[in-house]
C-alpha cells in the first residue's frame, strides 16, 4: 500500500468519526488521527487519512453521502 493522504481536517473527533463510518461502510480504508482544536495541542485539528490510491473514491463517497437526503424532510 502506498502512503496515507489527509482527505479532510475537522475541528472535532466526532465530525471525523462520522465520515470515517461512511467510508468504512463503503469499504474505503481510513483512519482518524489527532485531537480536537478545542483541546490543548489540537491546533492542527483531527485528520481523516486514506490510502493515496483510495483518495478519489473516498471523496466521491463522502460527496454522495452529503447529497443524500437525510430522511428528516417533512417530519
Amino acid at each position: 500500500m502506498a502512503g496515507m493522504k489527509t482527505l479532510k481536517t475537522y475541528g472535532s473527533r466526532v465530525e471525523a468519526d462520522l465520515d470515517r463510518i461512511v467510508l468504512e461502510h463503503a469499504d474505503v480504508p481510513c483512519v482518524v488521527v489527532g485531537i480536537g482544536v478545542a483541546m490543548e495541542g489540537g491546533i492542527e485539528g483531527v485528520r481523516l487519512l486514506v490510502p493515496e490510491e483510495q483518495a478519489e473514491r473516498a471523496i466521491e463517497v463522502l460527496d454522495a453521502n452529503a447529497e443524500a437526503p437525510s430522511g428528516d424532510e417533512g417530519d
